[in-house]
């Protein structure tokens, strides 16, 4: 191990006990509001599939830990809290979002396009993730698409918004898979219709994610007024 590297890091000086303690504690933190998080998302499904006649107690088990108590999902709920936040029901918010979402695509794009040109040969999964994120930009066709679903104070977007938007975190197929559990247990509403699926949110969803966030935020105040 390279110790100067370590001491540069802040983990071996004087210093580092304290900072090494004050660091867990904050991860430790993130590690249970994620886990509160994950048991909610938990506790609505068991309540919205109480007395299926189609799932059989193994395979709700299955569900909650394959579909719902999931990454995806959390990637999911976050991203649907911050839309909402943002006033991203209102075509100039989410049309700003949108531009910033491009914007970020493009750099990652750029980078990977960076390694083209390295001497080791690319691996398949590179080039899967370069065609995910090629696909994931707005086009100004696309854009104003999305823009113009909206209505009413409701934020809709289609599948394919969904999609794009989702492409860093998760391929199109694991992405409608996680949007069909939330479906399927009430968190989220869609409309099906020829070529396009509608999908939005009546605000559930969201409000674990403001909840879980406001318990992490008095956790950080915690740690912050605790002696050093």
């Amino acid at each position: 191990m390279n110790n100067k590297a370590v001491t540069d890091a802040g983990l071996t000086d004087a210093e580092a006990p304290g900072r090494a303690v004050a660091r867990a504690a904050l991860l430790l933190s993130l590690w249970q509001i994620r886990a509160d998080l994950y048991r909610s998302l938990e506790a609505h499904t068991r309540t919205a599939l109480a007395g299926s006649n189609v799932m059989t107690p193994d395979d709700l088990e299955d569900f909650i830990e394959q579909q719902i108590a999931t990454e995806q999902t959390e990637y999911l709920a976050q991203f649907l809290f911050v839309l909402r936040a943002a006033g991203c029901a209102e075509p100039g918010p989410l049309g700003a979002y949108i531009d910033r979402h491009n914007a970020m695509i493009d750099r990652q794009l750029a980078d990977l396009e960076k390694l083209d040109g390295m001497p080791k040969p690319l691996g398949s999964r590179y080039k899967q993730r370069l065609w995910r994120l090629k696909n994931a930009r707005f086009n100004e066709r696309m854009k104003a698409g999305s823009l113009d679903r909206l209505g009413g104070g409701r934020l809709i977007l289609s599948l394919k918004d969904i999609e794009r938007f989702m492409a860093m975190h998760m391929d199109p197929t694991l992405c409608r898979d996680r949007l069909d559990a939330l479906v399927r247990v009430g968190l989220l509403e869609d409309d099906v219709r020829p070529n396009i699926r509608l999908i939005w949110s009546e605000g559930v969803l969201e409000a674990l994610v403001a909840s879980h966030l406001d318990a992490l935020a008095d956790r950080l105040r915690e740690l912050t007024r605790a002696p050093a």
